[in-house]
């Protein structure tokens, strides 16, 4: 008799044991939406029922390409409010990147080497400006990028001379515009595209595990070898250059660069989303799923707003007041979290 003959033979392990089962993530997932969501369904019923025209097709698709630029510009945000930061200069970015494009295009280069161009640039000089006086020297964030915000917009204003710079005759940025893929806005295609790109990012990369724990822990993450600066650094970066792609989808929409509207506001705006949909203001903790549920209920309350014949200036108050709800929200949660 061998020694196999006389294992005694072991039942098999059972490695999903313990494995939570679809059932149980999918109610993890509502419970961490819950708030938003319930506030979501029930702005899309109240709605529903006092207007005919809310809930139709036509009208979905108006929603979601009328914010796809918020859209781009929040899951920017996300990455910063991720690591305990803010953006405040997005706005300003998004003027100079819409002014830089139609510097572009009237001196000859073609349009789509221009918006690859303002893309590249917003991303560097996120990188460059906000990234290495926040992420590097250390200073206050909300200080370098108010700063750089107001001087972003004035060399946009100062290179127009405060007009705004007509791009109709531009075909490419026509067909970016208003042109459709299956029957779907060519802008909301991008937008869901960036938001996909990001999720896989924070969820199943290396560099999204290290944006969680910098931002929830950043001392322990430079104990365990992460290059905490880097990551500080790149987040604005992220920031910056999906605000130069905003700008881009925000003239093609246009046909026009504005250095006096483009962006204007935007960066309380996708704050607002960006916080209502769950992500920590402290950082650490927060979703890009989130962040679109926030995006979709500010944008399916401005529409309603408008066919119910309210006044478009109320959609300033109401996203000032989300915006200052979510911080206090954000502040019990953070408190009850916290020994």
């Amino acid at each position: 008799m061998t020694d196999t003959d006389t294992r005694v033979a072991r039942p098999p392990v059972d490695r999903t044991r313990g494995a939570p089962s679809p059932l149980a993530r999918l109610g993890r997932a509502l419970n961490q939406y819950a708030g938003v969501l319930v506030v979501l369904v029930a702005t899309v019923i109240v709605l529903s029922v006092a207007n005919d025209s809310f809930l139709t097709p036509g009208n979905v698709v108006n929603i979601l390409e009328t914010n796809a630029v918020l859209l781009v510009v929040a899951v920017g945000l996300t990455f910063v409010l991720l690591v305990g930061g803010i953006d405040l200069s997005l706005g300003g970015t998004m003027a100079l990147s819409a002014v830089g494009l139609w510097a572009l295009v009237t001196n000859g280069v073609p349009p789509p080497v221009a918006a690859v161009i303002v893309v590249v640039g917003a991303f560097a000089l996120g990188a460059a400006v906000n990234g290495l006086l926040i992420g590097w020297v250390g200073l206050s964030f909300l200080v370098v990028t108010i700063g750089t915000a107001s001087l972003y917009r004035g060399l946009a204003l100062v290179s127009t001379e405060g007009g705004s710079e007509s791009l109709f005759t531009v075909e490419w940025l026509n067909q970016l515009g208003s042109g459709r893929l299956l029957g779907v806005p060519i802008l909301v295609l991008i937008s869901l595209a960036v938001l996909v790109v990001g999720i896989l990012v924070l969820r199943y990369t290396g560099y999204g595990r290290m944006v969680y724990a910098v931002g929830g822990n950043p001392e322990a993450a430079r104990l365990a070898g992460m290059p905490v600066v880097t990551v500080r650094v790149s987040v604005y970066a992220i920031s910056g250059g999906l605000a130069g792609l905003a700008a881009v989808m925000l003239v093609a929409r246009l046909t026009s660069a504005d250095p006096n509207t483009a962006g204007a506001g935007i960066e309380l705006t996708a704050g607002a989303a960006v916080l209502l949909g769950g992500t920590s203001f402290v950082g650490g903790r927060g979703t890009l799923v989130g962040t679109l549920l926030g995006v979709m209920f500010l944008g399916v309350l401005s529409n309603g707003l408008t066919l119910l014949g309210v006044s478009s200036f109320w959609g300033g108050v109401v996203s000032g007041i989300v915006l200052v709800a979510a911080i206090v929200v954000d502040r019990i949660r953070t408190g009850r979290a916290t020994p």
